[in-house]
């Protein structure tokens, strides 16, 4: 891929924005992460709104529990090997890679699943092993084979191809929870199986097809070391900032906080919809940032960050400012205690904005094992806050800990950033992206 190349008619706005490293390739594939996020933004308004009214506190808490189990999980199952598969196809043939990394793909999943069911009786007390097992099959296989299929059209096409692919879990989420909740079935476990069925069926017809169109074969492949190593490095760094993510939810559910989880999830999701457009940017400019053609990480990463920050500042002084509006009217009046929740997390965008770009400018200069330590120590803070004060303080441990372990983040990235950066300036050329070099200060 070549540097993105500016438009010469272009308005002040475009030209604002190459000012800041975006470029025409770059806000188009921007523009299409932003249609997806939109659409998941909406998906998700919906989705939330009814389950929320149906179930109430307690019972939305142990679903946001339960979903924060499966989501770190689901960065083995397939976020993770995605991830290497696309790192190792770039300039490469697709269809002998693909295969190779099928083979890893059902370990991986494997490994999901037990992992899910081995931790669920000690972090999901509330949640019965039938709906784990649905939502489980729903999101560690069915969705799984819609992302790889989402991956494969990827690399050959390009992000933007991906929209459709990347809109069908959207879309079966949000037809499955408005059927049920007009028929007035809506539980959590007759929704699990519903959108299990869905899922699986759809991820079949949807990886028979792109497999088929793109002629790449559907078989398992011995596995290559350098892939292995990628997946594991790449997967174990999502696995652990999943758990720095979901850490708190877990530790509430695990010390059995009722309702609390629930308004405390409330509250963060209500957080996390604000930032859908910093998480369209963080999508698509990842493949920017692992190309070895493009360059300019670290200007790049510094550009992008000021930006967010820019937008994140603003998004949360609104939000602040909006919650006892804005709540109810998602979740309806239950959960009306989320709301001096909701102004203690806003905030955290602004830090946590910090953090994204300066993660994927190190993977780009080919030092994943960097990114993964500054990851790990950041988890490690924050379960370490979660574990002492969640028991006796509830959901503002959790605050506490969730802000605490993102400052560690943000300056634990730009640090080693800025230090892979030299050393990259050092040899006078990047590594291959994905392959640890032999030799870094960095490490």
């Amino acid at each position: 891929m070549s540097q993105d190349t500016p438009s010469h008619d272009s308005g002040v706005m475009a030209k604002g924005l190459r000012r800041l490293g975006i470029g025409r390739q770059a806000l188009g594939d921007g523009m299409s992460g932003l249609a997806i996020e939109g659409a998941q933004l909406v998906g998700t308004f919906v989705f939330f709104a009814m389950l929320s009214r149906r179930i109430g506190p307690a019972d939305y808490g142990s679903f946001a529990a339960m979903y924060s189990l499966i989501g770190i999980s689901i960065a083995l199952a397939h976020i993770g090997p995605g991830l290497a598969m696309l790192q190792h196809a770039i300039g490469n043939d697709v269809k002998t890679v693909g295969t190779q990394f099928f083979t890893i793909y059902v370990c991986c999943i494997a490994l999901a699943v037990g992992i899910v069911m081995a931790l669920s009786p000690f972090l999901l007390p509330r949640v019965s092993t039938l709906t784990i097992v649905l939502f489980m099959a729903a999101e560690l296989f069915g969705a799984a084979l819609v992302q790889v299929s989402s991956t494969l059209r990827l690399i050959v096409v390009g992000f933007r191809s991906t929209v459709p692919l990347q809109l069908i879990p959207v879309v079966i989420k949000v037809v499955a929870v408005v059927a049920l909740f007009v028929t007035d079935q809506l539980t959590l476990r007759t929704y699990g199986l519903v959108y299990a069925i869905a899922c699986i069926v759809v991820g079949v017809v949807v990886f028979l097809k792109v497999t088929s169109t793109l002629g790449v074969p559907r078989r398992l492949r011995r596995v290559r070391r350098d892939h292995l190593g990628t997946t594991v490095t790449v997967s174990s760094t999502i696995w652990v900032f999943n758990l720095h993510n979901d850490g708190d939810k877990l530790t509430m559910s695990a010390n059995d906080l009722g309702a609390d989880v629930g308004l405390y999830s409330a509250a963060y999701r209500l957080v996390m919809l604000a930032v859908i457009p910093i998480n369209a940017l963080v999508t698509s400019s990842y493949r920017t940032f692992v190309d070895p053609g493009v360059g300019h990480h670290f200007r790049r990463a510094a550009k992008y960050t000021l930006a967010t920050t820019v937008y994140c500042t603003v998004a949360a002084a609104v939000l602040i400012i909006a919650a006892p509006f804005a709540l109810p009217l998602v979740v309806g009046d239950g959960f009306g205690g989320a709301v001096s929740i909701t102004r203690w997390l806003a905030p955290l965008m602004i830090v946590r904005g910090f953090t994204h770009f300066p993660l994927n400018a190190i993977m780009g200069l080919g030092h994943p094992r960097v990114r993964l330590v500054c990851i790990a120590l950041s988890a490690t803070v924050a379960m370490g806050v979660y574990v002492a004060l969640i028991p006796s303080m509830s959901w503002k441990g959790a605050v506490i800990g969730s802000y605490v372990s993102d400052t560690v983040l943000a300056i634990a990235a730009w640090v080693m950033l800025w230090r892979v950066r030299n050393d990259w300036r050092q040899v006078g050329e990047a590594q291959p992206v994905g392959i640890e070099p032999e030799v870094s200060s960095a490490g």
